[in-house]
């Protein structure tokens, strides 16, 4: 009886083991994902108060004097006075601290979508998971690649950002589905230290994976082949609101994301309608 008493009191030591082994396991693995967690949202709360320190609106009036708001050094109305014209203003001084290759600030009003636009000199997928601050964030960046210029001046920019379900980043580039929002949020801004400009979308559509700024020769077509392929589109999910003909001798942007359980892509596209200068901005260094 003693015998086979000592003789399983090694199994039950080896099985003690291996559950204080999985224990800490199991501890170390939950640890390191609370850790990540709190990681992520300390850098995207610590992003986003950025943001919020980068970007000013005045409001504007044309039926009124306006008063001068000596602290903000913009234009002061009251909460019910702000039914005018928006002024943004964004500090790029403030933001490259943060990062020298944040160049423009992309937004489309009334929707969730207001971000700084960052292009590496080099790597073209540097921002694709990682902060303007250069940690890694598996939302990465709004970015552009350096098959494009900084000034805009291309037949076709083209914008990227993830698709993100609670919404942030391109997450509501996907609600273009929806002929009624499609119809609702019409403008996109970008803003320059140089100059603002605004864009008018007039089409939204499910497209494939092929790169886009490698796959036309914009030089000689200018963005003929790819209009052509963008309004071939027949998804149910697709929205246009101009004819082919009417875009064709447009700057385009088309801001680029992922479509939702595919390997494709979903495209927003928008045409230049108007540019502005910043004003004071020849005096930028």
């Amino acid at each position: 009886m003693e015998e086979n008493t000592q003789n399983k009191s090694p199994k039950k030591k080896k099985l003690f083991a291996l559950w204080v082994s999985i224990f800490v396991v199991c501890t170390l693995c939950a640890a390191a994902c609370v850790g990540y967690f709190v990681y992520h949202r300390v850098l995207r709360a610590s992003m986003n108060d950025l943001y919020d320190r980068a970007r000013t609106v005045r409001y504007v009036k044309s039926d009124s004097a306006p008063s001068e708001d000596s602290a903000s050094g913009g234009i002061s109305y009251s909460e019910d006075e702000k039914n005018g014209d928006t002024v943004v203003t964004i500090d790029f001084n403030l933001l490259r601290e943060t990062s020298p290759d944040v160049y423009a600030w992309i937004e489309i009003p009334g929707t969730d979508i207001a971000y700084p636009i960052v292009q590496h000199p080099k790597n073209n997928s540097y921002y694709l998971r990682r902060a303007i601050n250069g940690s890694y964030d598996v939302t990465g960046c709004i970015y552009t690649q350096n098959y494009n210029s900084r000034d805009f001046s291309d037949p076709n920019t083209v914008i990227y950002g993830h698709y993100m379900s609670d919404g942030t980043k391109f997450g509501s580039l996907l609600k273009y589905m929806d002929r009624d929002y499609f119809d609702e949020y019409k403008t996109v801004m970008v803003y320059t230290e140089s100059e603002v400009f605004e864009y008018e979308i007039f089409a939204a559509v499910p497209f494939g994976t092929k790169h886009i700024l490698l796959s036309y020769n914009y030089t000689t077509e200018k963005t003929d082949a790819f209009l052509d392929e963008v309004y071939a589109v027949t998804d149910s999910r697709a929205n246009f609101s101009a004819e082919r003909s009417d875009v064709s001798d447009d700057k385009l942007i088309t801001l680029s994301t992922c479509l939702k359980n595919s390997s494709r892509r979903f495209l927003v596209i928008a045409k230049l309608v108007k540019t502005t200068p910043v004003e004071g901005a020849s005096d930028v260094g």
